[in-house]
């Protein structure tokens, strides 16, 4: 079935773009849940999508509407996957486990995670020994500020209600005049509407308090000042914008200025962002392996094509899922960045390093066994065991093909409208590449429910398959177009 024969009646396709060579992609822009419900059934071959992280992303709110932890719009895909046709899903390392139930609830069968992994990520989290030393402790004037602030208002009569009632607030006056940890002082604005409602003569020394607790908040404590400067960092970071190309600068490197600070220095709120995981779910076979795959074309991963070596002489695929930094600094091939040389961070090499060189044989010499000896107490056939394989060597990274190493996308693969929209989650080409042809079986129909920028489809069009999109916001399915239509020039 072509891609363009599942639009339904009525409805206007924003691709296909005339031009495009081998299948051609088809995008809707329509709410994925909407327009699944009207593709058929068992119509699908495979489903590689990236849907919402449900984080809120830079305060958008479709990535904070609780989609992806849809079962709903799970078992709409699972509906019109082929018996045994594989789903790939991203999510967050903070809300993957939400998507994934859903996914299970959804009566997927939840097959394996893999891990998208990259060396660019951004640290989100705080130094814990320097938010010691910028720390500035300024509860004791508060307290003092709230102490003197409840006898203004027992001497003028008030109740905290009705200092409530001045604002609109509820429960406000109360920070102003506890003496407990959430003693605070009013903003500058606030105090100016409190004398005026209240009609009280400020005490000597109250007025210049508020505006002194006003002025430095925010500020860092006395500490961070005599923090000494030891050298000097080097560090990537985003320019202005939304996901621009990266920009890099120096910063001061500086230690510890009290003891609290040295006691906590090292220590972190976060992990480093280095990793996405995938979700691998497959539909319920109709039978056996073979039995689905004879009659769907589906149910199996194309393996092969996934982990072709880096010496492979056609070149036919630019990554592969066995992308070790050990094989591309012993052949000095690069891979996706991954060099002897390759940036700090990088996961990839950071496994190796832990792991060190290992070397495995090809089996063992003898099988020493009662099973392998004849009744004459003599081995079976050959003295010794022949090699099943080649004995190698290489760092631990070898052994994890469910990780996959790829930077992220370069401004080149990041569409860009002329009014400046641009899609702030844009995943690499080829890291969908490799996900598609894993899970796609020849002629297969690739599936994309969140096309977002049209990754997928461009991934799925380099790789031979017919495939389908849907966006729900128009300027994004309008990124799409100009995606597929750039890749023509």
């Amino acid at each position: 079935m072509a891609a363009t024969d599942l639009a339904p009646a009525g409805q206007e396709a924003l691709i296909p773009v005339e031009g495009l060579t081998g299948p051609e992609p088809v995008v809707h822009c329509a709410e994925a849940l909407d327009f699944l419900r009207t593709l058929p059934d068992a119509s699908v071959a495979a489903v590689v999508t990236d849907p919402p992280y449900e984080l809120g992303f830079l305060g958008k709110t479709w990535d904070a509407s609780g989609i992806a932890y849809s079962v709903e719009l799970w078992a709409e895909c699972l509906r019109v996957l082929k018996p045994g046709g594989h789903l790939a899903a991203f999510g967050a390392t903070r809300t993957y486990h939400r998507m994934a139930v859903a996914v299970d609830e959804a009566g997927f069968e939840i097959r394996d995670s893999l891990h998208w992994l990259y060396g660019t990520g951004f640290p989100k989290g705080q130094d814990v020994g320097k938010l010691i030393d910028r720390r500035r402790d300024d509860h004791p004037a508060r307290l003092r500020f709230t102490r003197e602030f409840a006898a203004v208002r027992d001497a003028a009569g008030w109740t905290n209600p009705q200092i409530d009632a001045l604002f609109g607030y509820n429960g406000m006056a109360q920070h102003w005049t506890t003496q407990c940890s959430t003693a605070s002082v009013p903003t500058v604005e606030q105090w100016q509407r409190l004398k005026a409602g209240m009609g009280f003569d400020v005490p000597a020394g109250l007025e210049d308090l508020v505006h002194e607790l006003n002025g430095r908040k925010n500020a860092p404590g006395e500490a961070w000042d005599d923090r000494e400067v030891i050298g000097k960092g080097h560090r990537i970071r985003a320019g202005s914008g939304v996901f621009p190309q990266l920009q890099s600068d120096t910063f001061d490197v500086t230690a510890p200025a009290t003891a609290e600070a040295v006691r906590w220095d090292g220590w972190n709120t976060a992990l480093k962002p280095a990793h996405e995981p995938i979700v691998m779910a497959r539909k319920p076979l109709d039978g056996t392996v073979a039995t689905n795959v004879l009659a769907h074309g589906t149910g199996a991963l194309h393996t092969a094509v996934c982990k072709t070596p880096p010496d492979d002489p056609e070149g036919r695929w630019p990554t592969n899922i066995l992308l070790t930094h050990s094989a591309a600094v012993e052949g000095g091939w690069v891979v996706d960045g991954c060099t002897d040389g390759c940036a700090e961070g990088c996961p990839v090499a950071e496994l190796d390093t832990q792991s060190g060189l290992l070397t495995s044989g090809a089996n063992p010499r003898r099988r020493n066994a009662d099973k392998f000896r004849d009744v004459y107490g003599d081995f079976k056939g050959q003295t010794a065991c022949q090699p099943a394989r080649g004995a190698d060597s290489g760092g631990a990274s070898r052994f994890y093909p469910a990780f996959r190493y790829q930077a992220k996308a370069p401004s080149k693969e990041r569409p860009r409208l002329p009014d400046g929209t641009v899609h702030p989650t844009v995943k690499p080409v080829a890291l969908m590449r490799w996900l598609v042809r894993l899970v796609t079986p020849p002629g297969g129909l690739v599936l994309d429910p969140f096309a977002g920028s049209g990754t997928t489809l461009e991934a799925a069009r380099l790789e031979g398959f017919p495939s389908i999109g849907i966006e729900q916001k128009a300027e994004y399915a309008e990124l799409c177009r100009l995606r597929l239509r750039r890749d023509l020039e």
